[in-house]
């Protein structure tokens, strides 16, 4: 299972202090959040009706930025996956390879909590601007023509 760890995420991180200490719960509420923020980011920085955001020269910058702030915080505890499909490939590559279970579902259910946290996640923060933030930046924009 050793070498397997080396294709793919897996929680609690092997070589971190919360060995064994990261409940389920904790760690698809971090890959969610993780995912969550990162979406978010990218919508803010990239809206074209946001009077606000940076130029287009800075925003890839900032989103870089952003990976690394979470991944700083996130890898502790699950490695920051924030990607299932960053994921998900290897993961099925080391499964066809042979380590079966060590693969998927891998050790504590950890192909749930890579794949479903992320998309649980990226799926929230979609909603959030394109139901709420969107229709406000869109309002407001209308006064600088934004169509």
């Amino acid at each position: 299972m050793q070498t397997a760890m080396i294709l793919a995420d897996y929680f609690p991180n092997p070589g971190g202090p919360f060995l064994g200490k990261v409940p389920l719960f904790t760690a698809f509420l971090a890959e969610a959040t993780g995912a969550f923020v990162l979406v978010m980011m990218i919508f803010l920085l990239t809206e074209g009706c946001n009077v606000g955001r940076p130029t287009s020269d800075t925003a890839p910058v900032l989103i870089g930025l952003t990976i690394t702030a979470l991944i700083g915080v996130l890898a502790p505890l699950t490695q920051a996956g924030l990607n299932p499909a960053r994921d998900c490939g290897p993961r099925l590559f080391a499964y066809l390879a042979g380590w079966g279970p060590a693969a998927i579902p891998a050790p504590h259910d950890g192909f749930y909590i890579y794949i479903a946290g992320p998309l649980a996640g990226a799926a929230g923060a979609a909603m959030l601007f394109a139901r709420i933030i969107e229709p406000l930046m869109k309002s407001k924009a209308r006064s600088c023509g934004c169509s």
